[in-house]
């Protein structure tokens, strides 16, 4: 029995421009908790952002930083913070990249910051409480994530060589937007789930989860049906039990609910 929903957000839920079908996702969040079923957006942005993009829908749960932060009916029920020490290991050990390195993005309690050298060079719609820093020295923040922008095709040698040179210490992923998510080890969406789970007492195996790239895989996997989007990875569909018919630009997620529980929403 489906008791929660849980979706990745950009390339899954939202289109390539960053919206989604407000009028038919309240109709069917109206239906689903009805039946009880919560609604959870699970990203590796910050929290904020997540709020502020689906803030004209009921949503019950937010996995935030690929789930070192994490909200449920309103409450903090999860944070887990990257020590100073590796941060400042992370950076020391990828200046070799040179100019193939094009930002570090810290993303901590209280803000978002962003190296002034590269104000130019970020997207806005990520992250709208931007501080600029000239010195990561200088932000006294506790840290949810790093994020590495780099150029595309350094994205896999760079997530290996980090998640094996820091083993036991942190989990890098590629975000599928020219960019590493780094957070702490043993921490994924996956790790959220298994918070939001508790935290309302519902089983993994009745839930069902979209995705759309390797940072969604682990949570594909542990969920009791993960669907891969038809615009996913490769990587990601190999990780799904299923994949959606439309893609994310075509409300895939919002028919496959219509789908499961036989409706007809639009």
């Amino acid at each position: 029995m489906i008791k929660l929903i849980a979706t990745d957000i950009d390339g899954t839920f939202f289109d390539d421009d960053h919206q989604y079908n407000h009028e038919r996702f309240n109709k069917q969040l109206e239906m689903l908790h009805k039946k009880d079923v919560k609604f959870a957006i699970a990203s590796g942005n910050y929290l904020g952002h997540l709020q502020k993009v689906v803030k004209y829908s009921p949503v019950d749960a937010f996995i935030a930083e690929n789930g070192a932060h994490i909200e449920a009916d309103g409450k903090e029920v999860f944070a887990s913070y990257l020590k100073d020490s590796t941060i400042s290991e992370i950076i020391d050990s990828l200046q070799t990249l040179g100019d193939n390195l094009q930002a570090f993005i810290f993303s901590g309690e209280k803000a978002t910051y962003v190296d002034r050298n590269f104000l130019n060079t970020i997207d806005k719609y990520y992250i709208s409480n931007f501080q600029p820093y000239d010195d990561i020295n200088s932000i006294d923040d506790n840290i949810f994530k790093v994020n590495i922008s780099l150029n595309n095709d350094q994205l896999q040698e760079v997530e290996d060589y980090l998640n094996d040179k820091f083993k036991g210490e942190i989990h890098a992923t590629a975000s599928g937007f020219g960019s590493i998510d780094v957070i702490s080890y043993e921490i994924n969406k996956s790790v959220g789930l298994e918070k939001v789970a508790s935290f309302d007492n519902i089983a993994l195996e009745d839930m069902v989860v979209f995705g759309d790239n390797s940072n969604d895989n682990e949570m594909l996997k542990e969920s009791g049906i993960g669907y891969a989007m038809k615009n996913a990875t490769d990587i990601t569909k190999n990780s799904a039990d299923r994949i959606t018919t439309l893609d994310n630009n075509h409300e895939g997620v919002l028919e496959t609910i219509d789908e499961l529980f036989g409706w007809n929403t639009k």
